[in-house]
């Protein structure tokens, strides 16, 4: 039953993000994974390999479309309310279980705002995951659970860094925990940090041989006064409470405000793995705040969204609170009106959107301009476009679009496609992309072929009668030696 409520909300909003979006090109988080998992490599210039080999995976069996990437997303986050679900039946009872994984599909960064597939959305499942592996595991103390926590937490460091925080949260539970000394006792501590270090060996190898790349990308966010650090992390923490507002309100009107009443108490061993949530949460939620403030670094409000998901189950593990038994129907109700009324309002609200916020509605066509830049390769050279270079964001849109996927290399940053020498664009040639308001762009790209041959193009941004000023570019066609210098 839960299954098929899940597949079906995930299509619901496949289909109101493609409404909605339909006069914009994907977000560049999403054409970034899709670019990195062009090349299957132990990590990108930015973040772990994760999303990329994911990307790879998926669009190996569906198409290049933008429905498909919001597909995509939609399966992360219905694998995030499945395991939000088997958690759930670890630490409360079915009723409250069934009642979390409603909530979830109800916190907007299940839905629709969960429309860029990127490291903060993946992060997701595995945060659950290991949380979950983590209670179980508690519980047997045998070698598996050590191997499946070991597991899940290589698979959250390898879609972002960031993710190290869950294995802090189960770290500071495992030692809080009255039975911590059979627990330690066990096999699960000392397998789980074996294969985890086993899994993390050959990302840590490419790590390495980048010059930890990924690392100096990141230290960009630490250069803050405390002060910034501080108000930066403040406004990430309310952005992401303030997310969690349509959950929290929903439970709130399902169980009919407040409901805090005496129940029957909770067997003591219930009552500890509530306490174990409470505690793992209040890891996720407080320790990110306090580390920002106190090294400093800037703390981006997406980096949020992971660490807050387990806040509806934590309070729905509060021991007073009164669940009654129609809480799950009416949870039921209000996810099905949000859903259904989401999609029939949603081509208003984009015809809307188009007619009087045309700045915001209508992005630049880099969908066309891919189109443009692969015919002009094919007719000049006669092959399949293999390299595109400019800026990241540009260029890894370009590479999705296209229909030849060229893979992207960064003109600005080329640490951040370690995998792309100049050599080897010199060789191949390439299509160099560039807004032609950006002459520094221009300019990076000349500096790797400067006999390149420059050509204006313009594509127009336009919907229902709404138009704005074309954007214009500058491709650079730089053609393979051989054809060079004929």
């Amino acid at each position: 039953m839960l299954l098929g409520l899940v597949l079906g909300n995930a299509l619901l909003w496949v289909a109101v993000l493609t409404i909605l979006k339909f006069a914009q090109v994907l977000h560049s988080d999403s054409t970034e994974a899709f670019a990195w998992g062009q090349t299957l490599a132990w990590g990108s210039g930015k973040h772990p390999p994760m999303v990329g080999w994911l990307a790879r995976a998926w669009f190996s069996v569906f198409p290049t479309k933008d429905w498909a990437f919001y597909a995509l997303a939609m399966a992360v986050t219905g694998a995030t309310v499945l395991l939000i679900r088997l958690l759930a039946g670890e630490v409360v009872d079915r009723r409250r279980a069934v009642l979390a994984a409603l909530l979830a599909m109800i916190y907007p960064i299940l839905n629709f705002k969960g429309y860029k597939f990127n490291p903060d959305l993946l992060l997701l499942p595995f945060v659950v995951l290991i949380v979950w592996a983590y209670m179980v595991a508690a519980e047997r103390r045998t070698a598996l659970w050590g191997v499946v926590i070991g597991l899940a937490g290589a698979g959250a460091v390898m879609t972002k860094y960031w993710g190290v925080w869950a294995l802090v949260a189960i770290a500071v539970a495992a030692v809080t925990r009255p039975d911590r000394n059979q627990l330690f006792r066990s096999p699960v501590p000392y397998v789980a940090v074996a294969v985890f270090v086993l899994a993390m060996a050959p990302h840590l190898d490419w790590l390495s041989t980048v010059g930890f790349t990924p690392f100096r990308y990141a230290s960009q966010s630490l250069v803050v006064d405390r002060g910034t650090a501080a108000r930066d992390a403040i406004d990430s923490t309310l952005h992401a409470f303030a997310l969690l507002l349509p959950a929290l309100v929903a439970g709130a009107v399902a169980v009919l405000l407040p409901r805090l009443r005496r129940v029957t108490a909770p067997q003591d061993d219930a009552l500890e793995r509530g306490r174990q949530i409470w505690i793992i949460v209040a890891v996720l939620v407080i320790g990110p705040l306090v580390a920002a403030i106190a090294l400093p670094f800037r703390m981006k409000s997406d980096w949020a969204i992971p660490l807050f998901s387990l806040v509806p189950l934590a309070v729905l593990a509060l021991p007073r609170l009164a669940v009654p038994l129609g809480a799950v129907a009416r949870t039921a109700v209000i996810l099905m009106v949000l859903g259904v009324g989401a999609l029939m309002v949603a081509p208003g609200l984009a015809t809307v959107k188009v007619l009087f916020e045309p700045n915001r509605a209508l992005s630049p066509r880099l969908d066309r301009l891919a189109a443009i830049a692969t015919d002009l390769w094919r007719e000049r050279v006669g092959t399949p476009l293999r390299f595109v270079a400019g800026d990241i964001e540009e260029v890894a849109t370009v590479s999705f679009y296209s229909a030849d996927h060229p893979r992207m290399f960064s003109a600005g940053t080329p640490e951040l496609t370690p995998w792309i020498s100049a050599e080897t664009l010199g060789r191949s040639g390439f299509v160099g992309i560039c807004p032609a308001s950006t002459p520094a762009c221009i300019d990076r790209v000349i500096a790797l072929r400067p006999w390149a041959e420059r050509i204006a193009v313009t594509t127009e941004r336009d919907a229902f009668g709404q138009s704005l000023p074309p954007d214009r570019w500058v491709l650079l066609l730089a053609l393979p030696e051989a054809e060079a210098f004929r």
